[in-house]
């Protein structure tokens, strides 16, 4: 036999309301409370849907019924959590009222440098640990939240910040490209390139025997890193030259970069460098060479 329950009449209405009220629950029905200027039913709502998932745009649009209300204390605390969150965030002006972009723009370039300091502590952090990825996005995501805001007003501490992190950011993206690999004051050392299969001489005679041009000078820049992380590390990188018939370099090409301050002085060392040209057939002829070079802590 099958039981029937009847609930009052008062819990019935307590429940059919409460599930209208999280039907309304919605980020679009907020946004249509504050077109109509219900600001605070508005509020109501994103308060319920903010105990359920905070998420970033019903934060911003809290700011919005806020400031629409004149609470711009609590406003401004909004502001707070929402470029913490997103600092790259920036209301469309053509969206918003202009004293609701005024009070979001005054609170967020107040906070930005604190921000900037934390992000570029980290990604240094990252750096020092050597987890690349790490401090490439950290490094790539603090020049990008600078360059959000207008040069003219970010002022000079986030400028001189902003020239660190991209220094640290070229060096970043160096050691990633290299698998740089700690290890206990620098030197440098051409590797020379792989000596040529023997041929036997009916073979060498068809093709016209190429002997390799050898190095008579080829110094090579001393390497005087400017940071820590690059002083105990190691880097490898490519070289190509073009070798005249007389020996002399006419020309220096980065294969791969050896590192970012390094490969400069590296081409211009090598337009001194000097040669015994390559022969065919004992005939002096131009030639190319890829030299491969490493930078690495003394022992």
């Amino acid at each position: 036999m099958m039981r029937s329950t009847i609930l009052p009449a008062a819990a019935l209405v307590v429940i059919l309301t409460h599930g209208a009220a999280f039907a309304q629950d919605s980020l679009q029905a907020a946004k249509n409370m504050y077109a109509a200027a219900s600001y605070e039913d508005a509020l109501t709502v994103l308060g319920r849907l903010r105990a359920v998932e905070p998420k970033p745009e019903v934060e911003e649009l809290r700011v919005f019924c806020l400031i629409a209300l004149g609470r711009t204390a609590e406003a401004e605390k909004a502001i707070q959590s929402v470029v913490t969150t997103n600092p790259l965030f920036v209301p469309n002006p053509d969206e918003i009222p202009p004293r609701i972009l005024e009070v979001f723009t005054r609170t967020r370039r107040q906070l930005l440098p604190d921000i900037a300091r934390a992000m570029y502590s980290e990604a240094k952090a990252a750096l020092e640990r050597k987890d690349r990825e790490a401090s490439v996005n950290g490094f790539e995501g603090l020049v990008r939240l600078i360059d959000s805001t207008d040069a003219d007003t970010r002022g000079t501490s986030l400028n001189e910040l902003r020239l660190l992190a991209t220094g640290f950011l070229d060096l970043s993206r160096a050691l990633r490209a290299h698998d740089v690999e700690r290890a206990p004051p620098s030197t440098v050392t051409p590797v020379p390139p792989p000596a040529p299969s023997a041929a036997s001489p009916v073979a060498a005679a068809v093709a016209g025997e190429v002997v390799p041009a050898v190095a008579i000078k080829q110094t090579m820049p001393a390497w005087v890193p400017a940071d820590g992380v690059s002083r105990q590390a190691r880097f490898v990188g490519e070289v190509r030259i073009q070798i005249t018939a007389a020996g002399q370099v006419a020309g220096a090409q980065m294969v791969r970069s050896v590192h970012p301050t390094y490969d400069r002085l590296l081409l211009t060392a090598a337009k001194s460098w000097q040669y015994q040209p390559a022969t065919r057939n004992g005939v002096p002829t131009a030639s190319e060479q890829v030299i491969q070079v490493q930078l690495k802590p003394r022992e």
